[in-house]
């Protein structure tokens, strides 16, 4: 992938979507990560398909990202690389709702599997950001205002985070930065419901 250009951001922003990635479905990382470019070079866009709890794409992410859109330049996904064994079904997500209520075909050229979910993304870069999650709070749903390092230990993977206050600005860094080896920007309808 050393063709791809870097992203721009040198910190990370105030407000973002943070999720720890991996192999997922039988694909490498490297291999997903290729097929997304394939995906945004060929239908101007990619799913990137998700589970679990948290960042539900109706309740937290939708509004999450709606909110930034009034406030930022861009709405964007850090993504932390772990070493995933995640093996769900390998099987192909055909419809994509933004509403839970109308449904549309998935796009010609795009491929999303295993997940129930997916964010919306036009570009994925590569990038070296350190974020400092103990200055960050959850920024929606039941946990809003956890502490984000204290959020995304242990089994959960993915949050919409903001900055914290000042007092949790200038306090000392209690945990190690996580690294974003990737960057990408969320786009309209930023988060779907698959079947």
């Amino acid at each position: 992938m050393s063709t791809l250009k870097r992203s721009t951001l040198s910190t990370a922003p105030d407000a973002f979507i943070f999720m720890k990635i991996g192999s997922h479905a039988g694909e490498t990382f490297d291999q997903i990560l290729q097929r997304k470019q394939r995906e945004v070079e060929q239908a101007g866009r990619s799913f990137w398909g998700y589970g679990g709890a948290s960042c539900h794409p109706l309740t937290q992410v939708q509004p999450f990202a709606r909110t930034l859109a009034q406030q930022a330049s861009g709405i964007y996904l850090l993504m932390e690389y772990i070493h995933s064994t995640a093996d769900p079904d390998i099987v192909p997500a055909t419809q994509f709702s933004s509403d839970g209520v109308h449904w549309e075909k998935i796009p010609e050229g795009i491929n999303v599997t295993g997940s129930r979910y997916a964010l919306v993304l036009d570009e994925i870069l590569p990038g070296e950001l350190e974020v400092p999650l103990d200055h960050y709070t959850v920024g929606i749903g039941q946990s809003r205002g956890k502490i984000a390092a204290e959020y995304l230990s242990g089994r959960v993977d993915k949050a919409c985070l903001t900055r914290g206050d000042d007092k949790q600005q200038d306090a000392p860094s209690s945990s190690t930065p996580r690294k974003a080896s990737y960057v990408a920007k969320v786009i309209e309808p930023y988060g779907v419901l698959l079947k």
